[in-house]
């Protein structure tokens, strides 16, 4: 019995034994196999031929009703990394196919088996692998299904997010999208709109006459007004409204190149043969009128210089925040007052007032601004009557002008008689006016009104600042203003001539007569009958402020 005994006990052993030995033997022949598959990757520039993903769940029927919709679900970052597997996948594939062919591993003991590994893969090449276990929470493997994602699963997912989303998700991205579709939209207006002012702000410059610069501002204060804030306040991709402003800005520009287009025509006929014909002819027969119409023009300047000039301001809407309208070059006039809808409301009623708490708020200035108004009347006065010999002028040339074209006199008459050496003197020039503009919050709502500073106004002007003057600085600044009706009797009482060269409207029929102080105001001369005389405008010119009497 003790030797059947000690026979079974060796007998245990030595199969222990011969167990052990065989799992070592095994090991260490996974251990050959690993070290010989990572010589080959390396040697291939791979790191594994493991890319997929295992997901473990606890019950049956989370087993069968996981999907590759739940594992995006859960996780949203994935999609983009198994697409780059997938393609990772195919590559190794095709390394793999060229190593086959032809290699020096053939004979390795281990090589068909790293083969066989090989061909597992690329048999799923094509596909990302989710193996998805049902385990227990004792630790017991019930169940197993592999899920094929493919490049068409990526790409449906990509093109309909929609798809991965919960409903909530998706109402948000809905909403993002028509966010995002009515911003494009609305950028695409803004484009048109800065098309538009784009074209205008080129081609401003270029237009001869102040008309058609007013007709363009205005029709670009229209393209702020009517389609800026609507474009802004549009809130769906199928309102009406879009195509209401888009026809309403393609007939705004049509109108704008209108303008263009004829003041092209205007400049094209100015570099003629037959205008360049007609401005030779009448460049001989002005040569005794060139420096009459150069002291007007004098004239001219001078009131510019002395009361302003039209200037350049850029012009957008007021709450255009995000900086989508570039800014036009409006033309305005110097004396514009921009004021509250109240403020308006009281200058409407009360002009003069307001004319001189926004233009006159210095009262230490008063006393030179009084000289100035003074001496405006009397400018203003002279290049009226100035006005009308350049007129007479014009008639007597009309006989030599030949055939100009109809649309010239109708759109440039100005610049027409401006380029022949006229001198030119409109009504812009005769009347200075002093405005009042008010725009509401976002440009919704624009009004204006302007007061022409006629003679009576004018010395009406004068009148109520003299009135806000200390007694003492009014007698030091009083002084006679030369009235229409003053200058026509010191005319009449020098029978029409000038008390200097005995020229006079009867010799000379469109002799400008000026009324001269004898002594100037600037040493102290007074504007009265006794200090005045008619002189004509050479001899006027030729006396400045020296002291000629009759």
């Amino acid at each position: 019995m003790v030797i059947i005994f000690l026979v079974l006990i060796l007998g245990i052993m030595y199969s222990s034994f011969a167990e052990d030995k065989k799992k070592e033997k095994e090991k260490e022949k996974k251990r050959q196999y690993r070290v010989f598959k990572t010589q080959i990757l390396n040697e291939l520039g791979l790191s594994t031929l493991d890319f997929n993903t295992n997901v473990t769940v606890k019950s049956r029927q989370a087993l069968e009703n996981y999907d590759d919709i739940k594992f995006f679900r859960e996780n949203n970052k994935m999609l983009e990394k198994v697409e780059k597997i997938i393609e990772q996948k195919n590559n190794i594939a095709n390394i793999f196919k060229i190593f086959f062919k032809d290699n020096k591993y053939i004979d390795n003991p281990h090589y068909p088996q790293l083969k066989e590994e090989i061909n597992k893969t690329l048999n799923k090449t094509e596909a990302y692998i989710i193996k998805v276990n049902y385990i227990t929470s004792s630790g017991n493997n019930l169940g197993l299904r592999e899920i094929a994602i493919t490049q068409h699963h990526i790409n449906r997912y990509k093109e309909n997010p929609a798809l991965l989303m919960t409903k909530g998700e998706y109402n948000k991205l809905i909403k993002e999208k028509e966010k995002k579709d009515l911003s494009q939209k609305q950028q695409e207006y803004y484009d048109i709109v800065n098309n538009i002012i784009d074209y205008a702000n080129t081609n401003k410059d270029s237009l001869i006459t102040k008309e058609n610069r007013e007709d363009v501002d205005n029709l670009i204060g229209q393209l702020f007004d009517r389609t800026v804030n609507s474009i802004k306040k549009i809130k769906t991709l199928d309102s009406e409204e879009w195509l209401f402003i888009k026809d309403f800005m393609l007939n705004l520009k049509n109108e704008i190149e209108k303008i263009i287009d004829k003041n092209q025509q205007i400049i094209e006929y100015y570099e003629s043969p037959s205008f360049l014909k007609i401005k030779e002819t009448c460049e001989v027969l002005m040569s005794s009128q060139k420096e009459f119409n150069g002291y007007i023009n004098e004239k001219v300047q001078f009131i510019s210089q002395l009361f302003g000039t039209r200037v350049v301001r850029n012009e957008t809407i007021a709450d255009d925040e995000y900086n989508y309208i570039r800014p036009y070059k409006k033309t305005i006039t110097p004396f514009t007052a921009e004021v509250s809808s109240t403020v308006f409301a009281s200058a409407e009623n009360n002009p003069l007032e307001y004319i001189i708490k926004y233009f006159y708020t210095n009262k230490k200035l008063y006393p030179e601004q009084i000289k100035k108004l003074y001496q405006l009347v009397e400018e203003l006065e002279t290049l009226s009557e100035a006005r009308q010999i350049i007129e007479n002028y014009k008639m007597e040339y009309q006989q030599y002008l030949g055939d100009v074209p109809d649309f010239i006199m109708k759109n440039d008459e100005a610049g027409f008689y401006s380029r022949l050496g006229f001198a030119t003197i409109n009504e812009s020039v005769l009347i200075v006016e002093y405005k009042f503009s008010y725009t509401s919050n976002g440009g919704m709502v624009q009004r204006s009104f302007t007061i022409p500073m006629k003679e009576e106004t004018i010395i009406e002007l004068i009148k109520t600042l003299e009135n806000k003057l200390t007694i003492s600085s009014f007698i030091k600044e009083q002084r006679t203003l030369m009235t229409k009706k003053l200058r026509e009797f010191i005319k009449i009482r020098d029978n029409f001539t000038c008390c200097n060269c005995n020229n006079s409207t009867e010799i000379e029929p469109n002799l400008l007569l000026e009324i001269d102080h004898i002594i100037p105001i600037s040493k102290g001369g007074e504007t009265i009958e006794d200090n005045l005389q008619a002189l004509c405008w050479k001899c006027n010119r030729a006396k400045s402020n020296k002291i000629i009497t009759c």
